[in-house]
């Protein structure tokens, strides 16, 4: 009799676990498996092929995702005649790209009935924009007040100083522009080309030091590595008027940036970007986006800035006549 309980009882064992090893098994198959990309000839993962559009980062006044009869009135100034400087936001931001990976969603306690996040696009795992509770930033109150005053010096400009950089053709920091952009890459830099501005952006990957503090320039100092198919990027030494977007015209000269941009596959480059200004801000904050292939772009066009325009002419009137 004991012999045969104890024969069910290893049977019952076996069972379950050739039913366990079937689940796992089929729960591996399942699963996507990881993607990997071609290499470089010194083993670095590839990230040259093609021209790349972004979206998530920068521009939080929505540029044409929302109509100009639907941006709301400037709280700080209801008689400007141009009101898209600031939005109706406690902080004065409107992000119309919201959004955020959905992991953090769980996290910070935003579940999908949010009204402010938007579906994704069709394909599009993840969602765009500040990563932050409710999307306000978490600004130091002096420099939110410094913030609010400069914009209302800025429609209609009331010098050089309040004149928007794209407008002066300047360099546009690292997040202006959604693309197109094009990679190019060594065993010692990746470097970014992109057709708005016709900006160059250097990211050195041989392990030097960052440039001393003495050095400031529009687009920092990056330093970068792979982690796995993650190319991380630390950037110091901004020069205090790079801006974020319109809303966030300039971040100080303390600000270092930490940039994500991971291949999850041949068409797609996931990219999160924290951003530290203790100047500012109370606390990092981040910001999610994507890069997509843009199959049916095959090279970068030419781009006209300062050819023709009136910009400045129209902002500030003609120059002195001698």
């Amino acid at each position: 009799m004991r012999s045969k309980l104890f024969r069910v009882g290893i049977t019952a064992v076996l069972v379950i676990t050739a039913v366990a090893f079937v689940s796992t098994a089929a729960f591996a198959q399942a699963r996507p498996a990881a993607y990997t990309p071609a290499k470089t000839p010194d083993g670095q993962p590839k990230i040259t092929d093609g021209i790349w559009n972004r979206r998530g980062v920068g521009g939080l006044d929505g540029g044409a995702l929302e109509a100009e009869a639907q941006r709301p009135n400037n709280p700080l100034d209801p008689t400007a005649r141009n009101p898209v400087s600031v939005s109706a936001r406690p902080d004065g931001l409107n992000n119309t790209d919201r959004g955020f990976l959905d992991q953090f969603s769980e996290k910070l306690g935003l579940g999908a009935e949010d009204p402010d996040r938007p579906a994704p696009l069709p394909g599009q795992r993840q969602l765009m924009g500040i990563a932050e509770p409710g999307r306000i930033l978490p600004w130091k109150p002096e420099a939110n007040a410094a913030r609010q005053d400069f914009l209302l010096k800025t429609n209609p400009a009331k010098g050089l100083k309040y004149l928007e950089m794209d407008a002066r053709c300047m360099q546009p920091g690292l997040f202006f522009g959604n693309g197109p952009f094009q990679f190019l890459q060594t065993d010692k830099q990746v470097t970014i080309l992109s057709e708005y501005q016709h900006f160059t952006r250097h990211i050195n990957m041989d392990g030097r030091p960052h440039l001393p503090k003495t050095f400031k320039m529009f687009m920092g100092d990056s330093i970068g590595k792979w982690e796995g198919n993650t190319l991380v990027v630390d950037t110091t030494n901004f020069n205090g008027i790079t801006s974020y977007s319109r809303e966030i015209p300039y971040l100080s000269e303390a600000t270092r940036t930490t940039e994500r941009f991971t291949l999850t596959d041949a068409n797609t480059i996931d990219y999160e970007v924290t951003i530290d200004d203790p100047t500012q801000f109370t606390r990092p904050w981040k910001v999610t986006g994507q890069y997509t292939k843009a199959n049916d772009l095959p090279e970068l066009l030419e781009y006209a800035c300062w050819e023709g325009s009136i910009t400045m002419r129209n902002i500030l009137g003609d120059p002195p006549s001698k």
